[in-house]
């Protein structure tokens, strides 16, 4: 038990959760917090009933990324976030990744997580908009995983700063990737949302080709993001070449971008691609017969 106001050490050790707890007609939710009593006696305290010594407006989600995240990525986080602007492309191209490193290394924290029954849907992520500058928090309706999505209006900014053709280039790639509002999601501009829980491919729009130029002509200006470049193609194609696609487009209309794409010449498609895209050329030809559907657009 502990009076209102009564001074405490936080002996530096926190939760691995969060709970929930209801208190004065509200929901309060945070990690617990191991602490020591003038007294010299300790214990657990819930985070949301304390206050630090030092006023940091950052202090709740200090605890939260230590909560769910650990110290060593907690302190990598918030290296990152206090690290001055990119002064050179390379330097600009290093904290890209390190952004995208920490967003994936963070997805993949939370997805292996084992909550507690009372946590599931009900603990709210909106903290992570926080966690990580220049990335938009998103829920998926109907999914109890958080995101985290990336938005390409701040990356180009900088890449205009800096006046590099190679970071330019390779910017707009993402920028026509994703041309609503230049922030990343599951949708980019070669698929269509059927319904909240699938997608269409749009091959037959032409977007795929398009997409595959951009990216070729990224690659012309250098090879600073050579991998991105490679991983971003890898997507185009696997949405063509994946048995699971569906596709929104006509099988003629398919059938007249796999020729386009085929006739390109782009010299990112290499062998492996092209023998690849022949064969599923072929299978388009009779899509019924191989299993393949097509033409959701008018309803089949």
């Amino acid at each position: 038990m502990l009076k209102a106001g009564e001074k405490l050490s936080d002996l530096h050790e926190i939760s691995r959760f969060e709970s929930i707890v209801s208190f004065n007609d509200r929901e309060r939710q945070a990690p617990w917090i191991k602490v020591k009593t003038s007294a010299g006696e300790t214990g657990w305290v819930f985070g949301d009933a304390l206050e630090p010594a030092a006023t940091r407006a950052d202090w709740k989600l200090q605890l939260r990324m230590r909560c769910y995240f650990g110290d060593a990525l907690n302190t990598r986080r918030n290296d990152f976030v206090i690290a001055r602007g990119p002064a050179t492309p390379e330097a600009l191209a290093e904290q890209y990744r390190e952004a995208i490193a920490l967003r994936d290394t963070f997805a993949v924290l939370l997805a292996n997580r084992a909550e507690t029954s009372e946590s599931g849907s009900r603990l709210d992520f909106s903290w992570l908009a926080a966690a990580l500058p220049h990335f938009v928090y998103q829920r998926i309706s109907g999914g109890t995983q958080p995101h985290l999505f990336a938005d390409y209006r701040y990356w180009n900014t900088l890449a205009a700063g800096l006046d590099d053709k190679q970071c330019r280039t390779f910017f707009e790639v993402y920028l026509f990737a994703f041309p609503v509002d230049s922030i990343e999601s599951f949708s980019p501009s070669w698929t269509f949302p059927v319904s909240e829980n699938e997608i269409a491919s749009q091959l037959g729009s032409g977007q795929h080709l398009a997409m595959l130029e951009a990216i070729q002509k990224a690659k012309n200006t250098g090879p600073l993001f050579a991998p991105e470049l490679q991983q971003m193609k890898e997507r185009v194609l696997d949405d063509i070449l994946d048995k699971k696609t569906v596709f929104w487009q006509s099988r003629e209309k398919i059938l007249q971008e796999m020729d386009a794409i085929l006739a390109s010449g782009l010299p990112c498609l290499g062998d492996q691609d092209m023998t690849a895209l022949k064969a599923r050329r072929g299978m388009f030809a009779d899509p019924a017969g191989n299993g393949i559907r097509v033409n959701l657009r008018s309803g089949e």
